[in-house]
Parts: C-alpha cells; structure tokens; sequence
C-alpha cells in the first residue's frame, strides 16, 4: 500500500483544485513519496550493449556492441544499497540495453528488498514488446519504464534509432505497460531530424500513448553523436518555438506535471518554463548519485559541472552563481550567441507542477 497516497492527493487537490479527481489518484498511485518534493534518484548503469543503433547515442562508437563493458553485479547491489542510504527514492536502472542482461529481475528485486518504493527501467522497450516478458520484468520489481521515444511516426525514429520496425516494438511496449498498470514515460533526444515535429510527438506520447511523464533531452555532442554532428546539429534556439509549442498541451487548466522534464536547458533559454528544468544547477550538495558501468558512483551535479562551460555574458546573469553553463561540445561547435544573460528570476510559469523543493520529509 502507498503510504503516501492519501497526503499526495490531499496536497494535489489543495494547490490545484481543477485537477481531475477522477484520475489523480491512479496518477499518484505509484509515487510513494512527498509529491511536493523533488525526488531523488540513484542512477545505475548496467551493461553497455544495445540493440539499437542510435545515431545520437553519447556513447563511443563500438562501445555499445555484444562484447561492451557489463557492470558487476556486486557493483550494482553496492551502489543501490549506498543510493538507498542517501535517501534515494527512485532506483533507476539505465544502460546500454538494461534488458540484454539474463539477471535483470535479480536486479530490481534487490532494489526492492533495498526499500526502494519507485524501480525504474530505462530500456529502447524491444524486448517489452512481448506481453509475457513485459509481465515478467513488471512481477520482478519494476514499477516504471522510460520508453525512448524519438519520433511520433516509424519513419522518423526507425532512422534515428538504426533498427527498422523499433517504433512498433516501443509502442507496442508502452501499450503492455498501461495494461499491467505501470508508470510509463518516455525519453526524445532532441536533434535536426525531429525538432520540428515535437508538437506532434508531444501530442502522440501525451493523448495517444497515455504517457505519464517525459524527458525531453537536447543532444550531447559526445560518442557516436559527435561523430553524426554534421546530420544532427541543430542551433538550441532553433527548438525552443517547437518545443514551447508541445508543451501547451500541459498548459490547459487540471493538468500538471510531474516532474522535471526539459534536460539539457538552461534557464536563460526557456526562463517561462524553468521549473521543467532538470539539470540546470551547479549545486552538488545532495545531487543525485550516478554509477557508470565501471562501478565506480560519481556525484551527478560534479559530473555535469565539469563537462560544462559558460560564455562571458553569463557573470551578467542573475542565476549564474547558481547556473552551471551549457556542455562544452556544443559552446565549441555552435557557439554561446544565444545565452543571454536573465535580469531577474522569473516568478510565475506556463506549466503547473505539483513537486517542489521544500524540506524533505522524515518518512523514507
């Protein structure tokens, strides 16, 4: 049973009355946690095999074949059982492709025994496409999937992926999903191929796909997509209309989100939706912790900070001291024309959420 339940629906009510009351207790269901809350995460990475192709893939080339680096099992139950004790509500389990590992169940089954109340999968969804597995990996502990998503048609994310018929197989997934019961959201990597057509895709995973959640990731010119770059370069400004647009579906008064969802923006770029931004800030007390594949966990916010850079225009921001910049590989090959700096925090936002930043609870 969800501890949290009555609170979450309690509070959700209060600071948004026109929610629909009908739906937002199975919305809620799986949040066991203080919604008010930002929740915190323990991110694990697994293996690095995948059996897609993806052109925008931040991983080296070759890295992600059969032969890959795989996380040691040991490892991973260390760093879930270290996550847990940080305080950690979420178990997010990323790749590679977390589902080419035979032990996967073992792994979401020690995330629960850990006391982990959410264990998310982030996986292409191929192997989901199959009822009884998708079923089985739901019985083993995984109580939410990230199903990434890049197009809202098979032409558009069979080529970004590199593996005809993956759209199906994802969609199919999702649908799986939804029928078990399960919090489902979705990943897009957003690049030259498939800016303009977020809105449509924005409204195919929200009102045709039922997703609950999204992450909308803005590239990283590393590994494989550094390699693409020339075919994927996009000016970040240049999204921005597209993306503003889609999301105004969750502009529409009983709808709120979630959580954060815009990754890899900053404030200054979209300063009427900051509270969608995930990533943005520098400070690496309490950040979330990230285990790569080699088994060695690493402070998120420090990682990011270091693979960041500013231009001269950000010491004129208000939120500079608290910004942490923008990736270095896109500063290098697009340049910062477009970071320009904010007068004044923004106070009031086009989308509604729920979470905040408030003091954690004792419950855990």
């Amino acid at each position: 049973m969800n501890p949290f339940l009555k609170e979450n629906i309690k509070y959700a009510l209060g600071k948004m009355p026109g929610l629909n009351r009908s739906e937002i207790p199975a919305r809620l269901a799986n949040i066991r946690w203080p919604v008010n809350l930002k929740a915190k995460v323990c991110e694990v990475t697994v293996n690095s095999a995948c059996n897609n192709k993806c052109l925008f893939c931040y991983s080296e080339p070759g890295s992600f074949g059969p032969g890959g680096p795989e996380s040691r099992l040991e490892d991973i139950f260390k760093a879930l059982y270290l996550g847990r004790r940080q305080g950690c509500w979420i178990a997010a389990i990323i790749g590679g492709e977390p589902t080419l590992r035979g032990d996967i169940g073992k792994i979401a089954s020690f995330a629960r025994k850990a006391g982990y109340p959410c264990i998310k999968l982030c996986t292409n969804g191929a192997k989901l496409a199959d009822p009884a597995y998708a079923a089985k990996m739901a019985g083993a502990g995984f109580n939410m999937f990230d199903i990434s998503l890049h197009g809202h048609t098979a032409a558009l994310h069979d080529k970004l992926v590199g593996v005809p018929g993956a759209f199906d197989l994802a969609v199919r997934a999702v649908k799986n999903l939804r029928r078990l019961g399960r919090e489902t959201g979705t990943n897009q990597v957003v690049n030259s191929l498939n800016y303009r057509h977020f809105p449509d895709f924005f409204d195919f995973a929200y009102n045709e796909l039922g997703m609950n959640y999204y992450n909308i990731i803005y590239g990283h010119y590393r590994g494989v997509m550094a390699a693409n770059k020339d075919r994927l370069k996009v000016k970040i400004s240049l999204t921005l209309p597209y993306i503003k647009k889609g999301l105004a579906i969750l502009e529409k008064p009983g709808i709120a989100a979630f959580s954060r969802m815009l990754v890899n923006f900053t404030p200054c770029l979209l300063p009427g939706h900051m509270n969608l931004l995930a990533d943005w800030e520098s400070e690496t007390a309490g950040a979330d912790p990230l285990m790569p594949v080699d088994g060695v966990s690493v402070n998120m916010a420090e990682m990011k900070n270091t693979q960041s850079a500013k231009t001269k225009n950000c010491a004129r921001c208000v939120l500079d001291k608290k910004c942490r910049g923008f990736d270095k590989e896109y500063l290098a090959l697009l340049g910062g024309a477009e970071f320009k700096p904010l007068s004044r925090a923004p106070s009031s936002f086009r989308v509604k959420t729920l979470f905040g930043d408030g003091p954690r609870s004792s419950r855990s």
